[in-house]
């Protein structure tokens, strides 16, 4: 029987072809106009039998390698089949134009330019691009890495056994912003500077990544303890400034993406009320958040 390559084994596959970024010192800046300019590198096409439709050329660029992997992708055109099931968690943002996914239990979602969502672990189906296609995605460090093992584990058994269908999370920022969330103990008095400390939280998802919400009132806080790991923030309302201990400052507002790097310290000032989602590899989290 012939093997079918995974859209994302074999990305992963390509990813460790390449130079990955150095650890980052400060916050990385992910605004979608900078990443849509962003010059990428071919790479060699999908195996003829993955490919439905369209034109068989893509192009990707490895942003970030850390506790996670944060990558651009671009294709032209084309209808990809995804066989066999997805091995991670994947993180997606569309920097431009339009996917449609269908599963392979027939569930139709669309998501177009600045839209998000997560491809869980299992997941199969057509992964469609009907115009030329960019995004941004995030996958957990191991899983990106560990794609010998992926392929022996993926290929080795049964298909039909391990295709427990789950479905594709949506993570629209018109929703999110309604979303309830649980509040979280008061921040240590000795990281408050001013403001108020009143915060909360919702974990949207756990798998190979956390995806999750986080929000404020207005506070300016010391980051005085070096961030416990790397976190991507996709900011849904509100502005936040950070200012390293080096004396960088950067401000991101709505709809600005950033990546705050482990170790990172400096002082996080958040005017008004704000609200973030947040993407964390799931080990590192637990190990954090207890």
């Amino acid at each position: 029987m012939t093997k079918k390559w995974c859209r994302v084994v074999f990305l992963a596959l390509l990813g460790l072809m390449s130079t990955f970024a150095g650890a980052e010192v400060d916050v990385l800046p992910l605004n979608s106009a900078d990443l849509r300019e962003t010059a990428l590198e071919s790479i060699p096409p999908w195996p003829e039998e993955m490919v439905l439709s369209g034109t068989n050329q893509h192009w990707q660029k490895v942003l970030h390698e850390g506790e996670f992997v944060v990558a651009l992708y671009e294709a032209m055109p084309a209808v990809i089949d995804i066989a066999e099931p997805y091995p991670y968690d994947e993180y997606v943002r569309v920097l431009e134009g339009s996917v449609v996914l269908t599963s392979s239990g027939g569930e139709r979602q669309s998501y177009e330019a600045g839209d998000a969502f997560l491809v869980p672990v299992g997941w199969t189906g057509t992964w469609e691009m009907p115009t030329r296609f960019r995004e941004l995605i995030i996958v957990d460090r191991k899983g990106w890495e560990a794609v010998e093992s992926m392929i022996a584990t993926l290929f080795g058994a049964d298909s039909e056994s391990r295709r427990g269908q789950t479905s594709v999370l949506p993570l629209l920022t018109s929703s999110l912003k309604r979303a309830p969330l649980e509040d979280l103990p008061p921040w240590p008095q000795e990281v408050v500077l001013s403001g108020a400390s009143k915060h909360g939280q919702k974990v949207l998802h756990s798998g190979n990544v956390v995806a999750a919400l986080y929000g404020a009132e207005a506070a300016r806080l010391s980051v005085g303890e070096p961030f416990p790991y790397d976190e991507y923030v996709l900011v849904l309302s509100g502005e936040v400034t950070l200012t390293s201990n080096s004396g960088e400052s950067q401000t991101f507002g709505t709809g600005d993406s950033f990546l705050v790097p482990k170790g990172w310290t400096g002082i996080w000032d958040m005017p008004g009320r704000y609200l973030e989602k947040i993407v964390v590899e799931t080990a590192a989290w637990n190990a954090a958040e207890g």
